[in-house]
């Protein structure tokens, strides 16, 4: 291939006899942005991995600017112009945006010395150029995620790297850090730097990338597209899992007159104020608002893991006081975290992670029932479409939306009956997110109640009956989901007063 940074030619990967990739061929151009689309488990990230010197190929061949390769480790793919910004963030939280970027690369003054003054002004320098006020002295902690985001791009960069594989890089990121990203992307891709981006968010494919290939099972589905133009959001939907658009948000209304949770004038002092809503039996409320807005930390408030400084909840009927997460549960509340680690035990197998929360039936005399948590659980595995080997599988080694997929069913295999989901389709796949949104809608026929956050607008407007929007910790506008639009429910959470 003719005027190509990066070749890798027909790689094929394995493990433990079972086919990864199959003679995968995918070619980057300098000062592109190639886009990699795939469902969980298509490939995408084995091969990135393979590219950034994780794991060996089993076949095929990888050429970086003409010279073949045969990539060892990461510190070998980083020393070719190769490095990768992951999903979840490698940052030290407790060192400065200076020692983040330059974290084992610091430049020398003699033999025993770090040049600080030099390692402050080149760093300055790379976020002057982008008209980015920093202070590079801070923790970088200090700093909200869209910013950490791009420290991690600038540590790449100070590395000479001339190939950044980004994978999911706005899973986390508000609609202005996005905007500050993809200038950032713009510049540095004038500049001859080249992107491997990976993403499940569709728009963006639009807005940012240049070139598109898409992975199913190993392997390659009709050839990269080489004019990004010539294609729509549903021929790529169609080609990473053969649905449609219209498929994308399965919504089955489902909503009662019968009250389930009423929440009035609730407030933590710090981050929400004065939020009243209520969700009905049946009914999707789905919560707006950009970082900062407070959304997450009333959901956190309901379930018991933050103080309510006041207001009222009524769960059912009757008061209910949100002390702890364990009041929560006995009164059939589940809640989905935005970050699946802190729902997950990620050593322990998936059967231990699906029955954890349950108590009633699952012990004898102290000790847990495993035969009847295992059979649960592949009730589960079948009825979600869990991918897994087994039951035993640990958590860790499922992909992320196989994960998502158990968070939720942790919460239905207790008897929860009100789920509050924080982002619960974050980082995952258009065939996964489906999947999910099929589970909510079994809940909802069933008379459960969700309450629903997303940072996914589209999504909010498919699959919520109801939408809450807040702006600065307060309730900025309630709207029927059907008939509202991207546009109204943003100028709910950014407009003016």
């Amino acid at each position: 291939m003719d005027n190509y940074m990066l070749e890798m030619k027909n790689i094929t990967k394995g493990f433990y006899g079972t086919v990864v990739l199959k003679d995968v061929n995918f070619g980057v151009k300098p000062g592109e942005v190639h886009i990699l689309l795939g469902e969980n488990g298509a490939g995408k990230s084995t091969l990135m991995k393979i590219l950034s010197g994780v794991h060996r190929p089993d076949g095929g061949e990888i050429w970086i600017n003409g010279e073949n390769c045969a990539i060892r480790e990461p510190a070998h793919s980083l020393k070719l112009g190769v490095g990768m910004v992951y999903q979840e963030l490698s940052l030290a939280p407790n060192l400065s945006v200076l020692e983040n970027i330059w974290l084992g690369a610091l430049p020398a003054k003699g033999k025993f010395f770090v040049d600080w003054k030099k390692a402050k002004a080149d760093t300055e320098e790379i976020f002057q150029k982008l008209d980015i006020a920093v202070d590079v002295t801070k923790r970088v902690s200090h700093y909200d995620l869209g910013l950490q985001q791009l420290v991690e791009i600038f540590r790449v960069i100070s590395q000479n790297a001339k190939l950044i594989i980004l994978d999911e890089p706005t899973s986390s990121l508000s609609e202005m850090e996005v905007k500050k990203l993809f200038e950032t992307i713009n510049l540095l891709r004038s500049q001859g730097v080249s992107f491997v981006y990976i993403t499940h968010k569709l728009d963006e494919v639009f807005e940012i990338g240049d070139r598109v290939t898409v992975l199913r099972d190993g392997e390659v589905i009709d050839q990269t597209v080489e004019d990004i133009n010539t294609v729509t959001k549903d021929d790529l939907i169609r080609m990473m899992v053969g649905r449609t658009l219209e498929e994308q948000y399965p919504k089955e209304p489902a909503v009662t007159e019968e009250i389930m949770l009423e929440v009035s004038d609730l407030s933590d002092g710090e981050t929400f104020h004065d939020v009243s809503f209520q969700i009905k039996k049946g009914e999707v409320l789905g919560v707006a608002g950009l970082v900062g807005a407070g959304n997450s930390e009333l959901a956190e408030a309901i379930f018991g893991l933050r103080k309510i400084k006041s207001g009222s909840i009524r769960l059912n009927g009757s008061d209910y006081t949100a002390k702890d997460p364990v009041r929560a549960i006995r009164r059939n509340m589940g809640m989905i975290t935005k970050d699946r680690k802190d729902g997950l035990i990620q050593h322990m197998p998936l059967y231990t992670n699906i029955s954890v929360a349950q108590q009633e039936g699952m012990s004898q005399v102290g000790f847990r029932l495993r035969k009847k948590e295992k059979t649960q659980a592949r009730e589960y595995i079948e009825k979600l479409q869990i991918e897994t080997t087994s039951e035993n599988k640990l958590v860790r080694n499922l992909s992320g939306g196989n994960q998502q997929k158990v968070a939720v069913a942790k919460w239905i295999c207790n008897g929860s009956t009100l789920f509050i989901m924080d982002d619960p389709t974050r980082g995952v796949d258009v065939g996964a997110k489906v999947e999910i949104y099929k589970l909510i809608n079994e809940l909802t026929a069933r008379g459960d109640g969700v309450l629903m956050i997303s940072s996914d607008m589209p999504e909010l407007l498919g699959i919520a009956d109801t939408i809450m929007v807040m702006k600065k910790g307060r309730v900025s506008g309630i709207l029927p989901a059907k008939g509202c639009t991207q546009e109204l429910i943003f100028e709910k959470a950014a407009g003016s007063e």
